[in-house]
């Protein structure tokens, strides 16, 4: 494969991870467990639903049949439960799709592609080289004949990086911005690591966020900052060498099946991602919590 159609491969494909799924042991849901997943589905799914944001793209845990069925244990904990909503300008993201496939297109005759050939060639025809004088018991010809391997192998990585720097350029500089949003919402979550160091704010009706200007780029679209709230007794901030983070001790004398802690995550540009605060009912998700 040539220097030119590698880079064109690796900057212009979507890289796609599914789950894995695997068969484990679970038990009927009991009644209450039930209930406590309907009333925080319900709620998670009322609280966006007055977020009137470009077009709904993806939404996740909002379904209450997923919950039918838990672990063995499950009652041994504080029952945890994850919902997931996106919205995106598909029409802005798509025409940043399209330029930027010219863009690298354009720049693809400007790489190097000779010196990469030549190279090729070159360890090729070392290899062959490598396995006669290895055959011949000539350790110090090997050793020799590797050393050279080593010097083409890293001038063609020095090629290799600088194209990498010069297309992520064009990427980053013409992906959209202000194009996608999301709301995370975790319930019974005692952990918020942070990417960087939150700076502290207020809602309109007092409520505390804090933002994280963490934004960058993720398969050929760029993701902005993210705005948290915490809800929920005893939330401690920590600085350690991990970074900044919030933790919240889980309470044992507290029923598995009660909400002891949420949080609320909206990856977006920051004044967006406040207007989409200010629009959401988070009265149905503070409701919920004991």
């Amino acid at each position: 494969m040539t220097l030119r159609t590698f880079l064109l491969l690796l900057f212009t494909s979507i890289f796609l991870a599914g789950p894995v799924n695997a068969d484990s042991e679970t038990r009927l849901a009991t009644p209450a467990e039930k209930a406590f997943y309907a009333k925080v589905i319900a709620a998670c799914t009322r609280s966006v639903a007055s977020v009137g944001l470009w077009q709904k793209i993806d939404e996740s845990g909002h379904e209450t049949a997923e919950y039918e069925n838990v672990s063995p244990g499950t009652e041994n904990m504080p029952l945890v439960y994850h919902y997931y909503a996106e919205w995106a300008d598909q029409e802005r993201l798509d025409k940043a799709s399209n330029e930027i496939s010219a863009a690298l297109a354009d720049k693809l005759p400007e790489v190097p592609e000779a010196p990469e050939n030549k190279d090729v060639r070159q360890l090729e025809e070392l290899s062959e080289q490598v396995a006669a004088a290895a055959a011949a018991g000539n350790m110090a010809e090997v050793e020799r004949l590797n050393s050279m391997a080593e010097e083409i192998s890293a001038r063609s990585e020095a090629i290799f990086a600088e194209s990498d720097r010069q297309f992520r350029e064009v990427i980053e500089k013409l992906a959209a911005r202000d194009a996608r949003a999301v709301v995370r919402i975790g319930i019974n979550q005692f952990y918020q690591g942070f990417d960087g160091e939150p700076v502290a704010g207020k809602l309109s009706d007092g409520t505390e966020v804090f933002r994280v200007e963490n934004g960058r780029m993720y398969n050929e679209t760029w993701v902005e900052g993210t705005t948290y709230v915490i809800l929920g007794k005893d939330w401690k901030a920590q600085h350690d060498e991990a970074g900044a983070s919030m933790e919240k001790p889980e309470a044992p004398e507290i029923a598995h099946d009660r909400v002891q802690s949420v949080v609320i995550a909206v990856e977006a540009e920051q004044k967006r991602a406040l207007q989409i605060l200010e629009a959401m009912n988070l009265e149905s998700i503070k409701s919920l919590l004991d």
